[in-house]
């Protein structure tokens, strides 16, 4: 069981390996559509920084039509985490950027009437709003957080769960087999490592 670890522009993936060995999990590193492992169809697309420049190195690597291939064509299951997630959706407030629009929706601009910090850094607690395979078995609903856009899908549901930053944030998503977080899990402690043993154990 090995899954297929995407790393892509700035981003340091070495935590998010670290959090998946913690639970006994190898990895395959991809950096471009050679290799990916075909006997595993899970893919894991962490990312970090701007939407434009995570979508232009999808497309310099060659990953970005094959990431929509795989998870369209041949069933892998994928977990977008941060600006992986963000990836998912067509535009983005922060960008110009045609992203992979795996999922209806946008990205957009934490918006706030208050005079809360932006962008949104720490840990906030998560609300379920309906059940999904990521969250079964928690031990807590509290996660990490760094970003200053969140996603706005289309549909209703689509939304796993929120969290509040002054408003209503979208930050689990899931559509057939696209799963997606606003947060960090593998900064997240026991809770984040049981998101991804759950991802792992997806059938």
């Amino acid at each position: 069981m090995s899954v297929n670890l995407i790393k892509c522009g700035i981003g340091n993936i070495g935590s998010v390996r670290n959090a998946l060995n913690q639970i006994g999990c190898e990895t395959n590193i991809v950096e471009n559509p050679n290799q990916f492992n075909d006997n595993f169809k899970k893919i894991i697309l962490p990312g970090v920084g701007s939407f434009d420049s995570f979508i232009i190195s999808l497309r310099y690597s060659g990953l970005f039509n094959e990431i929509i291939s795989l998870v369209n064509n041949r069933q892998f299951s994928i977990l977008g985490i941060c600006i992986g997630l963000q990836s998912f959706f067509k535009t983005s407030e922060e960008g110009t950027e045609t992203g992979l629009s795996l999922i209806k929706g946008s990205v957009v601009k934490i918006k706030s009437d208050q005079d809360i910090k932006i962008p949104h850094i720490g840990w906030n607690d998560i609300i379920v709003d309906k059940e999904n395979s990521l969250l079964t078995d928690i031990p807590k609903n509290k996660f990490y957080f760094a970003h200053s856009y969140c996603v706005n899908p289309s549909f209703e549901e689509n939304i796993s769960a929120h969290t509040i930053y002054d408003k209503k944030i979208p930050v689990v998503i899931n559509y057939k087999n696209i799963y997606g977080v606003q947060f960090h899990p593998e900064k997240s402690f026991l809770q984040g490592q049981k998101i991804l043993k759950n991802f792992i154990d997806l059938c």
